[in-house]
């Protein structure tokens, strides 16, 4: 049985198992497959924008186009918040991808096939100024519905994860689903009113139910996320992790000192001897080990399970 390595004596040792060799993360072109998609996918965008800024009714394009450039500005900031976040995990990458994927689909379709109020020519300063501001509402909300549905989303995966239990990690994945659901139903009329298409009862019904269901698996993962950490609480405490050393009631006698008062015989109406000062401390020898302890009369002390000497108890 091979003891630890102590420092009163050289005992052997296992080898050092050698570290496995990191993963290499593929790149494609140096650059993230997950990203290069989004850049692939702004840049589409960017030429379709381009191609109705020139077949497209040019009064109302000056609200049309800021707006765009919001957009791109708001999915190049989520974009380089994603990769910030996914330095460690590559979740919040997806997921963030797919969400600034679907939220420019969404406010490209609002932005630019979305029509004006009225078809007379005296009234395009005015429909301008509404059709602003209207993209205004339909962009600020779309954006803040998603994002705090994939931000939801990754945090209902992780406490999934972190409860360490199978069941735990797939309620986690269903309840992120659900959520990410949710996202879309409420965003998602916005692209379809841009077509000229009225939702109807059933539709936000079916939201109703989702944000319902989302809210139940949601909660299902908090709860098991902490039934997981009160059982590591638990262990930890019958472990004796959670009490603190106990403190002497009286004075300790040194070990050694302790043994050479075992090995001297005690006499009857003998005086104590005056206490003889301390022996100079072992000194390591080459190899930096200390030498092994004894008793008064030279006997090495025994050697615990731990590979430590035994002091004698008294």
């Amino acid at each position: 049985m091979t003891q630890p390595p102590s420092a009163f004596g050289a005992h052997p040792t296992e080898p050092a198992a050698e570290p496995r060799p990191a993963r290499t993360p593929r790149r494609i072109m140096g650059i993230q497959p997950v990203l290069l998609v989004g850049i692939c996918l702004l840049a589409i965008v960017s030429l379709i924008t381009v191609v109705l800024i020139f077949i497209g009714d040019f009064e109302s394009q000056a609200a049309r186009v800021v707006w765009t450039v919001v957009v791109f500005l708001v999915f190049t900031g989520l974009l380089a918040l994603d990769l910030v976040l996914a330095r460690r995990s590559a979740t919040p990458l997806v997921i963030g991808v797919a969400a600034n994927t679907y939220l420019l689909a969404v406010l490209m379709i609002a932005i630019w096939v979305r029509g004006g109020t009225s078809d007379d020519d005296s009234l395009i300063g005015y429909d301008s100024g509404w059709l602003f501001a209207e993209l205004f509402g339909i962009v600020l909300l779309t954006i803040l519905v998603v994002r705090a549905a994939a931000a939801g989303a990754w945090g209902l995966i992780v406490l999934g994860r972190r409860a360490r239990a199978a069941f735990a990690y797939v309620v986690g994945l269903v309840a992120a689903s659900l959520l990410g659901l949710v996202g879309v139903l409420l965003t998602l009329h916005f692209a379809i009113d841009a077509f000229g298409i009225e939702v109807g009862e059933w539709y936000w019904r079916s939201t109703v139910a989702a944000v319902v269901i989302s809210a139940l698996a949601a909660s299902i993962t908090v709860l098991l996320f902490w039934n997981r950490r009160n059982i590591d609480w638990q262990e930890a405490e019958a472990r004796g992790e959670h009490v603190g050393p106990r403190q002497p009631t009286g004075p300790v006698q040194p070990p050694m000192q302790a043994a050479s008062m075992q090995g001297a015989p005690a006499q009857a109406g003998a005086v104590p001897p005056a206490a003889a000062p301390w022996p100079p401390a072992p000194q390591p020898d080459a190899q930096g080990r200390l030498p092994w302890p004894t008793y008064a009369d030279g006997t090495p002390l025994p050697m615990g399970p731990d590979g430590q000497p035994v002091f004698p108890q008294h």
